[in-house]
Protein backbone atom coordinates (compact mmCIF):
# COMPACT_ATOMS: atom_id res chain seq x y z
CA UNK A 1 0.00 0.00 0.00
CA UNK A 2 1.07 3.58 -0.67
CA UNK A 3 0.49 6.29 1.93
CA UNK A 4 0.19 9.93 0.84
CA UNK A 5 1.23 12.57 3.37
CA UNK A 6 0.57 16.28 3.70
CA UNK A 7 3.24 18.94 3.53
CA UNK A 8 4.48 18.36 -0.04
CA UNK A 9 4.52 22.04 -1.10
CA UNK A 10 6.94 21.54 -3.98
CA UNK A 11 4.72 18.94 -5.67
CA UNK A 12 1.55 21.06 -5.44
CA UNK A 13 3.36 24.26 -6.46
CA UNK A 14 4.67 22.51 -9.58
CA UNK A 15 1.20 21.19 -10.42
CA UNK A 16 -0.41 24.64 -10.30
CA UNK A 17 2.55 26.61 -11.63
CA UNK A 18 3.49 28.78 -8.65
CA UNK A 19 6.54 28.94 -6.37
CA UNK A 20 6.29 26.85 -3.18
CA UNK A 21 6.69 29.87 -0.90
CA UNK A 22 3.40 31.28 -2.27
CA UNK A 23 1.43 28.42 -0.68
CA UNK A 24 0.14 28.48 2.91
CA UNK A 25 0.37 24.90 4.15
CA UNK A 26 -2.57 23.71 6.26
CA UNK A 27 -1.93 20.10 5.19
CA UNK A 28 0.92 19.43 7.67
CA UNK A 29 0.29 19.89 11.40
CA UNK A 30 3.45 21.82 12.28
CA UNK A 31 3.86 24.49 14.99
CA UNK A 32 3.57 27.84 13.12
CA UNK A 33 6.02 29.49 15.54
CA UNK A 34 8.71 27.82 13.44
CA UNK A 35 12.17 26.88 14.61
CA UNK A 36 13.11 28.18 18.06
CA UNK A 37 16.06 30.64 17.81
CA UNK A 38 17.58 29.08 20.94
CA UNK A 39 17.41 25.59 19.43
CA UNK A 40 18.57 26.82 16.02
CA UNK A 41 21.78 27.84 17.76
CA UNK A 42 22.05 24.33 19.24
CA UNK A 43 21.87 22.86 15.71
CA UNK A 44 24.42 25.38 14.41
CA UNK A 45 26.83 24.59 17.24
CA UNK A 46 26.56 20.85 16.45
CA UNK A 47 27.61 21.19 12.81
CA UNK A 48 31.35 20.90 13.50
CA UNK A 49 30.77 17.46 15.05
CA UNK A 50 29.36 15.89 11.87
CA UNK A 51 32.88 14.63 11.09
CA UNK A 52 32.46 12.12 13.96
CA UNK A 53 30.11 9.16 14.27
CA UNK A 54 27.40 9.77 16.89
CA UNK A 55 27.52 7.49 19.93
CA UNK A 56 25.10 4.72 18.80
CA UNK A 57 23.74 4.46 22.35
CA UNK A 58 22.82 8.21 22.41
CA UNK A 59 23.25 8.41 26.20
CA UNK A 60 22.76 12.19 26.57
CA UNK A 61 19.71 12.24 24.28
CA UNK A 62 18.03 9.30 25.99
CA UNK A 63 18.83 10.74 29.42
CA UNK A 64 17.33 14.14 28.50
CA UNK A 65 14.13 12.60 27.15
CA UNK A 66 13.87 10.12 30.03
CA UNK A 67 14.36 12.88 32.58
CA UNK A 68 11.57 14.96 31.00
CA UNK A 69 9.14 12.03 31.27
CA UNK A 70 10.41 10.75 34.65
CA UNK A 71 11.71 7.58 33.04
CA UNK A 72 15.13 5.91 32.99
CA UNK A 73 17.33 6.46 29.95
CA UNK A 74 17.04 2.69 29.32
CA UNK A 75 13.29 3.15 28.77
CA UNK A 76 13.94 5.47 25.80
CA UNK A 77 14.64 4.47 22.18
CA UNK A 78 15.40 7.09 19.53
CA UNK A 79 15.14 7.24 15.76
CA UNK A 80 14.94 9.24 12.57
CA UNK A 81 11.41 10.54 13.18
CA UNK A 82 8.35 8.84 14.66
CA UNK A 83 7.78 6.95 11.40
CA UNK A 84 11.07 5.09 11.87
CA UNK A 85 9.94 4.20 15.40
CA UNK A 86 6.71 2.78 13.93
CA UNK A 87 8.66 0.57 11.50
CA UNK A 88 11.22 -0.43 14.17
CA UNK A 89 8.43 -1.44 16.54
CA UNK A 90 6.55 -3.41 13.87
CA UNK A 91 9.77 -5.32 13.13
CA UNK A 92 10.58 -5.95 16.80
CA UNK A 93 7.16 -7.24 17.86
CA UNK A 94 6.75 -10.07 15.31
CA UNK A 95 2.95 -9.79 15.49
CA UNK A 96 0.80 -12.28 13.61
CA UNK A 97 -2.49 -10.33 13.61
CA UNK A 98 -2.71 -6.62 14.38
CA UNK A 99 -5.72 -4.37 14.82
CA UNK A 100 -5.60 -0.73 13.71
CA UNK A 101 -8.24 1.98 13.72
CA UNK A 102 -10.03 3.12 10.58
CA UNK A 103 -9.50 5.93 9.81
CA UNK A 104 -5.98 6.38 11.19
CA UNK A 105 -2.40 7.18 10.11
CA UNK A 106 -1.54 4.85 7.21
CA UNK A 107 2.05 4.01 8.13
CA UNK A 108 0.96 1.54 10.85
CA UNK A 109 -0.65 -0.76 8.32
CA UNK A 110 2.23 -0.33 5.87
CA UNK A 111 4.90 -1.08 8.49
CA UNK A 112 3.04 -4.05 9.95
CA UNK A 113 2.31 -5.54 6.53
CA UNK A 114 5.98 -5.19 5.62
CA UNK A 115 6.84 -7.06 8.83
CA UNK A 116 4.61 -9.96 7.72
CA UNK A 117 1.67 -9.13 9.99
CA UNK A 118 -1.97 -9.56 9.00
CA UNK A 119 -3.82 -6.29 9.64
CA UNK A 120 -7.53 -5.81 10.29
CA UNK A 121 -9.48 -2.64 11.06
CA UNK A 122 -11.64 -1.38 13.90
CA UNK A 123 -13.93 1.08 12.16
CA UNK A 124 -14.85 4.41 13.73
CA UNK A 125 -17.95 6.36 12.70
CA UNK A 126 -18.84 10.03 12.11
CA UNK A 127 -22.00 9.54 14.20
CA UNK A 128 -19.93 9.87 17.39
CA UNK A 129 -17.23 12.16 15.90
CA UNK A 130 -14.91 9.19 15.22
CA UNK A 131 -14.33 8.62 18.94
CA UNK A 132 -12.87 5.27 19.98
CA UNK A 133 -15.52 3.38 22.02
CA UNK A 134 -13.19 1.48 24.35
CA UNK A 135 -15.86 -0.91 25.67
CA UNK A 136 -16.68 -1.95 22.07
CA UNK A 137 -12.99 -2.27 21.29
CA UNK A 138 -12.56 -4.60 24.26
CA UNK A 139 -15.55 -6.68 23.11
CA UNK A 140 -14.00 -6.88 19.64
CA UNK A 141 -10.75 -8.18 21.15
CA UNK A 142 -12.62 -10.78 23.19
CA UNK A 143 -14.34 -12.11 20.07
CA UNK A 144 -11.08 -12.06 18.05
CA UNK A 145 -8.57 -13.82 20.36
CA UNK A 146 -6.04 -14.22 17.52
CA UNK A 147 -5.31 -10.46 17.63
CA UNK A 148 -1.92 -10.07 19.36
CA UNK A 149 -1.26 -6.36 18.76
CA UNK A 150 -3.32 -3.16 18.85
CA UNK A 151 -2.06 0.07 17.34
CA UNK A 152 -3.80 3.11 18.79
CA UNK A 153 -3.05 6.59 17.47
CA UNK A 154 -3.83 8.83 20.44
CA UNK A 155 -4.92 11.51 19.70
CA UNK A 156 -5.99 9.94 16.46
CA UNK A 157 -4.91 11.30 13.10
CA UNK A 158 -6.99 12.61 11.28
CA UNK A 159 -9.93 12.83 13.72
CA UNK A 160 -8.21 14.59 16.64
CA UNK A 161 -10.11 12.40 19.13
CA UNK A 162 -8.35 11.11 22.25
CA UNK A 163 -8.77 8.06 24.49
CA UNK A 164 -8.46 9.29 28.08
CA UNK A 165 -5.65 7.84 30.27
CA UNK A 166 -8.06 5.82 32.45
CA UNK A 167 -9.50 4.12 29.35
CA UNK A 168 -6.01 3.46 27.98
CA UNK A 169 -5.21 1.88 31.36
CA UNK A 170 -8.23 -0.41 30.98
CA UNK A 171 -7.03 -1.40 27.52
CA UNK A 172 -3.45 -1.96 28.74
CA UNK A 173 -4.74 -4.16 31.59
CA UNK A 174 -6.69 -6.26 29.08
CA UNK A 175 -3.60 -6.57 26.88
CA UNK A 176 -1.48 -7.65 29.84
CA UNK A 177 -3.96 -10.41 30.71
CA UNK A 178 -4.29 -11.68 27.13
CA UNK A 179 -0.73 -11.50 25.77
CA UNK A 180 -1.47 -8.59 23.42
CA UNK A 181 0.96 -5.77 22.59
CA UNK A 182 -0.30 -2.18 22.65
CA UNK A 183 1.37 0.49 20.50
CA UNK A 184 0.28 3.98 21.57
CA UNK A 185 1.26 6.63 19.05
CA UNK A 186 1.25 9.92 20.96
CA UNK A 187 2.81 11.97 18.13
CA UNK A 188 0.33 14.82 18.73
CA UNK A 189 -0.08 14.41 22.49
CA UNK A 190 2.28 17.28 23.38
CA UNK A 191 -0.02 19.62 21.44
CA UNK A 192 -2.66 19.04 24.09
CA UNK A 193 -2.00 21.57 26.85
CA UNK A 194 1.10 20.40 28.76
CA UNK A 195 0.72 16.76 27.68
CA UNK A 196 -2.27 16.51 30.02
CA UNK A 197 -3.75 13.32 28.54
CA UNK A 198 -0.58 11.27 27.98
CA UNK A 199 -0.37 7.71 29.29
CA UNK A 200 3.39 8.00 29.99
CA UNK A 201 3.08 8.69 33.74
CA UNK A 202 0.74 5.70 34.21
CA UNK A 203 2.87 3.19 32.29
CA UNK A 204 3.95 0.23 34.43
CA UNK A 205 6.88 -2.18 33.89
CA UNK A 206 4.34 -4.98 33.44
CA UNK A 207 2.42 -3.11 30.72
CA UNK A 208 2.93 -4.63 27.24
CA UNK A 209 2.93 -1.04 26.00
CA UNK A 210 5.21 1.11 23.85
CA UNK A 211 4.52 4.82 23.45
CA UNK A 212 5.73 6.50 20.25
CA UNK A 213 6.45 10.23 20.28
CA UNK A 214 7.55 12.85 17.77
CA UNK A 215 9.53 16.07 18.20
CA UNK A 216 8.54 17.10 14.67
CA UNK A 217 5.19 18.78 15.18
CA UNK A 218 5.64 20.66 18.45
CA UNK A 219 9.16 21.91 17.71
CA UNK A 220 8.58 22.47 13.96
CA UNK A 221 11.46 20.27 12.74
CA UNK A 222 10.01 17.95 10.05
CA UNK A 223 13.23 18.30 8.06
CA UNK A 224 15.48 17.44 11.00
CA UNK A 225 13.78 14.11 11.86
CA UNK A 226 13.62 13.10 15.52
CA UNK A 227 11.26 10.58 17.07
CA UNK A 228 11.43 8.37 20.12
CA UNK A 229 9.72 5.46 21.84
CA UNK A 230 9.10 4.90 25.54
CA UNK A 231 8.54 1.55 27.23
CA UNK A 232 9.15 0.04 30.66
CA UNK A 233 8.56 -3.53 29.45
CA UNK A 234 11.83 -5.52 29.68
CA UNK A 235 10.89 -8.06 27.01
CA UNK A 236 9.98 -5.31 24.57
CA UNK A 237 13.18 -3.40 25.35
CA UNK A 238 15.22 -6.51 24.57
CA UNK A 239 13.40 -7.05 21.26
CA UNK A 240 13.86 -3.41 20.22
CA UNK A 241 17.55 -3.48 21.17
CA UNK A 242 18.07 -6.64 19.12
CA UNK A 243 16.48 -5.22 15.95
CA UNK A 244 17.31 -1.50 15.96
CA UNK A 245 19.76 0.00 13.47
CA UNK A 246 22.90 1.83 14.66
CA UNK A 247 23.30 5.63 14.27
CA UNK A 248 19.60 6.16 13.71
CA UNK A 249 19.73 9.84 14.72
CA UNK A 250 22.05 12.39 13.12
CA UNK A 251 24.31 14.60 15.26
CA UNK A 252 22.24 17.79 14.84
CA UNK A 253 18.95 16.06 15.69
CA UNK A 254 20.52 14.35 18.70
CA UNK A 255 21.89 17.61 20.07
CA UNK A 256 18.53 19.30 19.43
CA UNK A 257 16.73 16.58 21.40
CA UNK A 258 19.17 16.92 24.30
CA UNK A 259 18.10 20.55 24.74
CA UNK A 260 14.54 20.87 23.38
CA UNK A 261 12.75 20.59 26.72
CA UNK A 262 15.00 23.30 28.20
CA UNK A 263 13.43 25.92 25.91
CA UNK A 264 10.63 26.81 28.32
CA UNK A 265 9.90 30.13 26.60
CA UNK A 266 9.18 28.43 23.27
CA UNK A 267 7.05 25.80 25.02
CA UNK A 268 5.03 28.49 26.83
CA UNK A 269 4.51 30.50 23.63
CA UNK A 270 3.33 27.36 21.85
CA UNK A 271 0.65 26.69 24.47
CA UNK A 272 -0.37 30.38 24.41
CA UNK A 273 -0.86 30.10 20.62
CA UNK A 274 -2.87 26.88 20.96
CA UNK A 275 -5.16 28.28 23.65
CA UNK A 276 -6.01 31.26 21.43
CA UNK A 277 -6.06 29.85 17.90
CA UNK A 278 -7.50 26.35 18.35
CA UNK A 279 -10.93 27.53 19.57
CA UNK A 280 -10.88 30.49 17.16
CA UNK A 281 -10.38 28.24 14.13
CA UNK A 282 -12.99 25.72 15.31
CA UNK A 283 -15.64 28.40 15.71
CA UNK A 284 -14.71 30.12 12.45
CA UNK A 285 -14.84 26.85 10.47
CA UNK A 286 -18.36 26.25 11.79
CA UNK A 287 -19.52 29.46 10.06
CA UNK A 288 -18.75 27.91 6.64
CA UNK A 289 -22.15 26.52 5.66
CA UNK A 290 -20.96 23.65 3.46
CA UNK A 291 -18.60 22.17 6.08
CA UNK A 292 -19.16 19.68 8.89
CA UNK A 293 -16.40 20.28 11.46
CA UNK A 294 -15.48 17.50 13.88
CA UNK A 295 -14.20 18.43 17.36
CA UNK A 296 -10.51 17.83 18.12
CA UNK A 297 -8.26 17.93 21.19
CA UNK A 298 -5.14 18.78 19.19
CA UNK A 299 -3.84 21.15 16.48
CA UNK A 300 -5.93 20.01 13.49
CA UNK A 301 -9.55 19.53 12.50
CA UNK A 302 -11.25 16.93 10.34
CA UNK A 303 -13.81 18.41 7.93
CA UNK A 304 -16.51 17.03 5.65
CA UNK A 305 -17.27 19.23 2.66
CA UNK A 306 -20.40 19.45 0.50
CA UNK A 307 -18.27 21.29 -2.08
CA UNK A 308 -16.44 18.75 -4.29
CA UNK A 309 -12.69 19.00 -4.97
CA UNK A 310 -12.26 21.45 -2.11
CA UNK A 311 -8.49 20.89 -1.95
CA UNK A 312 -7.96 21.74 -5.63
CA UNK A 313 -10.20 24.80 -5.42
CA UNK A 314 -8.21 26.13 -2.46
CA UNK A 315 -4.95 25.67 -4.37
CA UNK A 316 -6.10 28.50 -6.63
CA UNK A 317 -6.28 30.67 -3.52
CA UNK A 318 -2.78 29.74 -2.41
CA UNK A 319 -3.85 27.30 0.32
CA UNK A 320 -3.03 23.62 0.82
CA UNK A 321 -5.26 21.35 2.91
CA UNK A 322 -5.01 17.59 3.47
CA UNK A 323 -7.21 15.42 1.26
CA UNK A 324 -8.21 12.45 3.47
CA UNK A 325 -9.56 10.14 0.76
CA UNK A 326 -6.53 7.83 1.16
CA UNK A 327 -7.46 7.05 4.78
CA UNK A 328 -9.24 3.70 5.20
CA UNK A 329 -12.97 4.39 5.89
CA UNK A 330 -12.96 8.00 4.66
CA UNK A 331 -14.47 9.16 1.36
CA UNK A 332 -13.27 12.03 -0.89
CA UNK A 333 -15.49 14.55 0.96
CA UNK A 334 -13.17 14.49 4.00
CA UNK A 335 -10.28 16.91 4.57
CA UNK A 336 -7.98 17.88 7.44
CA UNK A 337 -6.73 21.37 8.26
CA UNK A 338 -4.01 22.38 10.70
CA UNK A 339 -4.28 25.22 13.20
CA UNK A 340 -1.86 27.95 12.12
CA UNK A 341 -1.15 31.56 13.11
CA UNK A 342 -4.07 33.99 13.38
CA UNK A 343 -3.54 35.81 10.06
CA UNK A 344 -3.21 32.49 8.20
CA UNK A 345 -6.28 31.06 9.91
CA UNK A 346 -8.22 34.15 8.82
CA UNK A 347 -6.90 33.66 5.28
CA UNK A 348 -8.17 30.06 5.28
CA UNK A 349 -11.64 31.10 6.48
CA UNK A 350 -11.87 33.90 3.89
CA UNK A 351 -10.89 31.46 1.12
CA UNK A 352 -13.47 28.89 2.30
CA UNK A 353 -16.20 31.55 2.52
CA UNK A 354 -15.35 32.85 -0.96
CA UNK A 355 -16.22 29.50 -2.55
CA UNK A 356 -19.93 30.05 -1.84
CA UNK A 357 -20.04 33.54 -3.35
Amino acid sequence: MKVTHGGNRELIAKQIGVSADKLVDFSANINPLGLSPQLKQVITDAVDDVIYYPNPQYPELRQAIGSHFNLAAEDVFVGNGAVQMIFDTATALHSRHALVLAPTFGEYERSLTRAGTTVSHFELTPANDFQVPVHQLLKHLETHPDIDLICLCNPNNPSGQVVKPADVQQLADYCMGHDVWLILDEAFMDLIDHDALSYVSLMKPTDPVIILRSATKFFAIPGLRLGFALTRNERLKAQLTATQEPWSVNTMAARFGEHMYEDTDYIKRTYDWLRAEKPYLYQALQTVNYLTVFPSVTNYYLLKSDVPKLRERLWQRGIMIRDCSDYVALSPEYYRVAVRGHAENEQLIAALQSLTQ
